[in-house]
């Protein structure tokens, strides 16, 4: 079983922070203009939902092209997976400052640490999380998180002072006809690819 390390994490991630501040910042930003407050029946539903689509398409955007990361689609969620040693997804946090989840199968084997992901085994999974504040008008912190189950191992957040500025993400993914073709993986599953090799080459 390989517990995801803070160091290794810490490292992996490092050149990456301030792409998951602003992708979220921006993301919130862009629910905002979307104006729907008073209109909704689950509003923090949908909300979490749109926050979600809108960080992920920018996280996928900024780091189109970087051989060192690898996009993973599968079972209506991405998976970033960083010089094929840390993988992490994007949430909500809860209030115990964990990814917000429903426990479907692939959820399970993303936060139980004994568990592999399918394809892609022996990397350090973490979540990159956004916590609001207490109104819920604004984020408050984005953080990167280890969790075991339901049990936080340790946990860091991203300083905006530090993060805020280092990159300015493009405001759209790339269009459909511009991205690279998808190689299936184990299980059928597909994944998209900064180079030609897979998660398991060195």
């Amino acid at each position: 079983m390989l517990l995801a390390d803070e160091q290794v994490v810490r490292a992996a991630l490092a050149d990456y922070e301030g792409v998951f501040f602003r992708a979220f910042q921006d993301a919130w930003e862009d629910w905002r203009s979307l104006s729907l407050g008073g209109r909704l029946v689950f509003p923090s539903r949908t909300r979490a939902c749109i926050v979600y689509d809108f960080a992920v398409q920018r996280v996928m955007a900024a780091v189109d092209g970087d051989a060192n990361i690898y996009v993973i689609r599968r079972n209506e969620t991405i998976k970033f997976v960083f010089g094929n040693t840390v993988a992490l997804r994007l949430k909500k946090a809860n209030e115990q400052g964990l990814g917000s989840n429903i426990e479907t199968q692939a959820t399970l084997d993303f936060v139980w640490q004994q568990e592999d992901l399918p394809g892609i085994p022996n990397v350090h999974k973490v979540e990159v999380v956004y916590t609001l504040n207490t109104l819920q008008t604004r984020i408050e912190q984005v953080s990167v998180v280890a969790r075991d189950g339901q049990a936080l191992l340790w946990s860091y957040d991203i300083n905006p002072e530090q993060s805020a500025n280092i990159v300015m993400l493009p405001t759209s993914p790339p269009p459909q006809d511009q991205r690279r073709a998808q190689v299936k993986l184990r299980n059928a599953e597909s994944i998209d690819k900064g180079e030609q090799k897979k998660p398991s080459e060195k």
